[in-house]
């Protein structure tokens, strides 16, 4: 790299060998290989001390007696990490931690992950990490408020939803986690807080939701639905719709028992309780049909069976987005660069966020399930570049 003027000739330092490159100071010796982005001599001198200290510490006296860190080693994936809070800037901390209990410090949460690449899929998992007792009963507190869901709506949305969501409520732990939080305390009048705590209590189960469609013509279409105890909850903020806010325009109509639509003057949204199911859309057609299920619903997804056990799961249908209209129209206009970016995505399959328990994930799925997803990455670049 020095012959090729990449970087500066190699210096020698106090056990270690140094160049610069780019504004950036690189440090090795023959285990370890250091980068430290610096600007100006005064700050060189001060990474050069840093480093010096760095690379002659005991293991007494580093991360590896750390918790979080011996959790993340004893992982077996193909790269392991960990994320501390301490490490974010004190605004950015201080912003995160907003609303949480006093005894909850943000700098006490380690987020502890692996990233595999498997065939045909790119696997990230993640989980929190903390020593701190209160961060512990806050953590437990979280889980005790969701289920897992029992994938009750998925027949009812079409295998070609672009994005779904779909979580497992219990309503009346989510409302007691909530009530922790000093903003939503102040935001709920104790005049309504009881209202407010029947209205969280009525969610029991699961919620859905997808992305269902999106023109050049009108906003997207949405389609929502909902485990519900009973009717009450949208009741509730039909009576109260005149301290709502509502601007002009605006109005919240009911059709008939448990059937209501929120006008605007751009979209109206169907809203109601048919068989102790909650839904909502703004899609007249859809709204029509609550009920009925799709003639190829998300059941024959290609991400249908990872969603079975989980707390939460997001999924985003890569296959779906790729055949919209607008899309396509958009990808004729877009040159060879939007090509090419068209021409990697047509590789994936979906992407989906998920919990289960303490463990968060997110995979990348391609449409190729018998290559590695790194070799598939590969190739590609490899493609792209002309080699």
């Amino acid at each position: 790299m020095a012959k090729e003027q990449i970087c500066q000739p190699i210096s020698e330092a106090d056990g270690y060998s140094f160049t610069t490159m780019n504004g950036g100071l690189l440090a090795f010796n023959n285990s370890t290989v250091l980068i430290v982005n610096v600007s100006g001599t005064t700050q060189t001198k001060k990474a050069k001390e840093a480093i010096t200290n760095l690379l002659k510490q005991t293991a007494d006296n580093s991360i590896v007696k750390s918790g979080a860190f011996q959790k993340m080693e004893k992982q077996k994936s193909d790269i392991n990490f960990l994320a501390s809070m301490e490490a974010i800037p004190a605004t950015y901390r201080n912003q995160i931690s907003m609303g949480l209990p006093t005894e909850v410090k943000a700098e006490d949460i380690t987020l502890v992950g692996g990233l595999n690449f498997e065939k045909g899929k790119i696997a990230l998992k993640t989980e929190n990490y903390t020593e701190n007792e209160a961060v512990k009963a806050l953590i437990k507190k979280q889980m005790e408020s969701f289920g897992k869901a029992n994938n009750t709506f998925v027949k009812y949305f079409p295998s070609s939803t672009l994005m779904f969501f779909n979580v497992g409520v219990k309503g009346e732990g989510l409302y007691n986690l909530l009530s922790e939080n000093k903003e939503f305390r102040n935001t709920v009048s104790i005049a309504k807080a009881d209202e407010v705590k029947e209205l969280f209590g009525s969610f029991n189960g699961d919620i859905s939701a997808g992305l269902i469609n999106v023109t050049m013509n009108s906003a997207p279409t949405f389609m929502m639905y909902a485990d519900v105890k009973n009717g009450n909850a949208l009741e509730t903020i039909y009576k109260n719709k005149q301290s709502l806010g509502l601007k002009r325009g605006e109005d919240i109509i009911q059709l008939g028992k448990d059937e209501y639509v929120y006008k605007t003057k751009g979209m109206n949204i169907f809203f109601g309780i048919k068989d102790k199911q909650m839904y909502a859309t703004n899609d007249e057609l859809l709204y029509k049909n609550v009920g009925k299920a799709a003639d190829k619903s998300i059941k024959d997804a290609p991400y249908a069976s990872d969603m079975k056990g989980k707390n939460i799961f997001v999924a985003i249908n890569a296959e779906a987005i790729l055949d919209l209209p607008v899309v396509k129209m958009v990808a004729g206009f877009g040159g060879q660069e939007v090509k090419t970016y068209i021409e990697l995505a047509n590789k994936v399959s979906y992407l989906s966020m998920s919990s289960e328990g303490e463990i968060s994930e997110i995979d990348l799925c391609l449409k190729d399930k018998d290559v590695n997803a790194l070799k598939q990455i590969v190739d590609f670049a490899k493609q792209f570049a002309g080699m």
